[in-house]
């Protein structure tokens, strides 16, 4: 019988092992810390989960999470746990077709990982709830209405049950204004303009890579989440001299990793668009099965499932996880007021303005590095000028269309670029003779282009 309502109760692992290099995400551990504070916080709130009787567990099969869910079922006395591959990729869209087979008055505790807590938080009420490590939230829900859930209670190991309504509204308003973060508590430095813009676009970041997992086929899955990233890295080095350089730096360097991961993805995207584009060129040698078109697309799978790979594991997120923890650190020890910040924030804009146009005009356009730095500083200019308008009073419209005029140029010459060096590169792994000259036929005509456009800029 399809169901019409009943209550979901959202469970994050407790404290796990740190990631390592050489070990497997899927193995890691609770550690003893963990086990301890489950142990002593779940029969504390067991009464609360099994109210409305006949709870059910659905859980990751992830170790950390699979064990998080034995001490729940322990507190419970329920003795049937359910694996769900969902629950470790993310995967709402399966989440809510197997609900949808339990029957009416469901109860189900679902053990599993940040992002996922978060953002299907958002799903069911509309906010995303941070979920500490250890967290519970209890939500009930009718399938009928929108939004489906309606937040009871949310604790976290240190808080007593006796307290499961204190502060929901609190909570909920403060994901209103910060939707998305994971682990990411407002705290003193925290609580400005620029924190929100910050809070703001990792939920884009999130809300990209739940896209992305949704639909990987997709080239615009990729390259919105890059996108988001980029912007978000881009509105961190805005401050990076007014927080701690520490957290900047770890910050950065996760944000940066996450990017390159979809980095081949996105190029491989780029290439094929430019060989359908010139298929009126060379019919024969760029038709949709030859053997150019046929390589890319087996190439572009298993780089797809390389990510794929990534993502059930649980490395990737928490990878996403320690960027929000990290990002969260530094928004607080940033300790300009709005007022301040506002200031600051003209000044810059105005200053990295004025040195960009300066490099503009001296650019060597045959020189890639000098094209290609050039335009990752004028995204960098056009990202904090658009979304940092709240700080500022108002967007600055002509430093906007200036850069995306530059991007524009810059942009089409690095493709080109790219697209001929990433062909030579694909002649060099193939042992097809005739594959491979194909590739350097392709090649050769990206540099021609190139240079064809250098020449009319010059001219």
């Amino acid at each position: 019988m399809s169901s019409m309502g009943g209550q979901l109760i959202l469970i994050r692992h407790g404290i796990a092992e740190e990631r390592t290099p050489e070990g497997d995400d899927f193995y890691r551990k609770l550690t003893e810390a963990g086990v301890e504070e489950l142990t002593a916080f779940l029969p504390d709130i067991a009464p609360l989960l099994t109210e409305s009787g006949n709870l059910k567990i659905w859980t990751s099969p992830l170790v950390r999470a699979r064990q998080t869910a034995e001490l729940v079922a322990e507190a419970t006395a329920v003795e049937v746990i359910q694996p769900q591959a969902f629950l470790a990729t993310g995967d709402y869209i399966a989440f809510m077709e197997a609900l949808k087979q339990e029957d009416d008055g469901f109860t189900l505790a679902l053990v599993g990982h940040e992002p996922y807590m978060s953002s299907w938080t958002k799903e069911l009420i509309g906010a995303a709830i941070p979920f500490k490590k250890g967290a519970v939230a209890l939500f009930t829900v009718d399938l009928t209405a929108e939004p489906i859930g309606n937040l009871e209670w949310l604790l976290a190991p240190g808080e007593s049950a006796k307290c499961k309504h204190a502060d929901v509204s609190d909570k909920k308003h403060a994901a209103d204004k910060h939707e998305g973060t994971a682990d990411c508590c407002q705290g003193e430095g925290e609580d400005t303009l620029y924190a929100a813009i910050i809070n703001e676009q990792m939920a884009g970041v999130q809300h990209a890579y739940a896209a992305y997992q949704q639909d990987p086929i997709e080239p615009e899955s990729a390259h919105a989440l890059r996108v988001a990233i980029r912007q978000l890295r881009a509105l961190l080095n805005f401050n990076k001299a007014n927080g701690e350089e520490k957290y900047y730096r770890e910050a950065g360097e996760d944000w940066r990793e996450i990017a390159t991961t979809f980095g081949y993805l996105r190029e491989l995207d780029v290439l094929m668009e430019e060989c359908r584009e010139l298929r009126g060129l060379y019919p024969d040698m760029l038709a949709e099965d030859g053997q150019v078109m046929t390589w890319l697309l087996e190439e572009r799978q298993g780089e797809q499932d390389s990510i794929h790979e990534l993502i059930t594991s649980g490395a990737l997120t928490e990878r996403i996880l320690d960027a929000e923890a990290a990002t969260s650190h530094f928004l607080k020890s940033i300790n300009l007021d709005d007022k301040k910040k506002k200031k600051a924030t003209i000044k810059k804009i105005e200053k990295m303005k004025k040195r960009l146009m300066r490099k503009w005009e001296e650019v060597d356009f045959s020189n890639h590095e000098q094209t290609h730095s050039l335009r990752i500083n004028a995204k960098k200019l056009r990202y904090a000028a658009t979304y940092l308008a709240p700080i500022m009073g108002e967007k600055d419209k002509d430093t906007v269309k200036e850069m995306k005029k530059v991007q524009t140029a810059l942009g089409t010459l690095c493709d080109f670029d790219i697209n001929g060096h990433l062909l030579l590169e694909m002649a060099d792994k193939t042992d097809d003779p005739e594959l491979q000259h194909h590739f350097r036929t392709l090649s050769e005509h990206q540099f021609q282009r190139r240079e064809a456009m250098l020449n009319d800029e010059a001219d």
